[in-house]
């Protein structure tokens, strides 16, 4: 059955069960009034990491509710969805879309701790922690972990990070390992200046080893490394000690 949780006097975790039905289109339609008729602002997580059906006479009820939602949602400063369903948080996105004046963030199940420091107002980046350095017993290796999404906040951090490793004039050799990849905010794509950094940071490099990730980025490596000055090469995410040991070698 579905529930909410407090998390602070204005924000709220909606937990989303199995299976979506009709008495929990009650549940939240209840919790919607009492919210606006309180006339409080604040924050909402919706939690669906556990939802993967909704039922006929639950999309009907929830069809109801449908003009009392849409007034709390726009009573709202912040929304956060979570789903382990690529077309629950495709879906998710393209509503945001819709929603102008309403920050409105999506996570996969593994970025729940970034969801609810963004939600709660701990952090004002919504993905802070997807991009992080790895400690390495060798100076010359700068190595970085890729695990969430990147979004223009996140990408500007992270290549703050690799800039400051790779400003050490003994660091020459770059490891990119991503473990967990959801994805990156079209508006990166159309940023010349993330793009020229990148590529001004790529050049300086004797080798550079991209471990795991989906294919593409593969691909992308493999043909940078054709264009560019050092020497690139592509490793398995289960390759990680390989990529090690060629950036170690001499």
């Amino acid at each position: 059955m579905l529930t909410i949780e407090t998390l602070s006097p204005n924000v709220h975790r909606v937990h989303a069960p199995e299976t979506f039905q009709t008495e929990d289109a009650d549940t939240l339609a209840a919790f919607v009034e009492e919210r606006l008729a309180s006339g409080a602002s604040g924050n909402l997580l919706i939690d669906m990491s556990k939802m993967d059906d909704i039922t006929g006479t639950g999309l009907r009820a929830q069809m109801k509710n449908v003009p009392a939602l849409l007034r709390f949602v726009y009573s709202l400063d912040r929304i956060a969805i979570i789903s382990h369903q690529e077309w629950l948080r495709t879906a998710a996105r393209l509503e945001s879309a819709l929603l102008p004046g309403v920050e409105y963030k999506v996570y996969d199940t593994d970025e729940e701790d970034a969801a609810v420091a963004w939600v709660t107002g701990e952090q004002d980046a919504a993905h802070t922690g997807a991009f992080r350095e790895i400690e390495m017993d060798n100076p010359a290796i700068a190595a970085f972990e890729v695990a969430g999404r990147l979004d223009a906040d996140e990408s500007e951090r992270g290549m703050a990070l690799v800039k400051a490793r790779l400003s050490q004039p003994e660091c020459t050799r770059l490891m990119m390992v991503v473990t967990a990849w959801h994805g990156f905010d079209a508006d990166l794509v159309f940023n010349p200046g993330l793009m020229a950094d990148k590529v001004g940071l790529i050049n300086e490099l004797d080798r550079y080893a991209v471990v795991g990730g989906p294919g593409w980025v593969a691909g992308m490596a493999r043909a940078v490394g054709a264009l560019m000055t050092p020497d690139i090469r592509v490793f398995d995410l289960d390759q990680r000690a390989e990529a090690e040991a060629w950036l170690s070698e001499s």
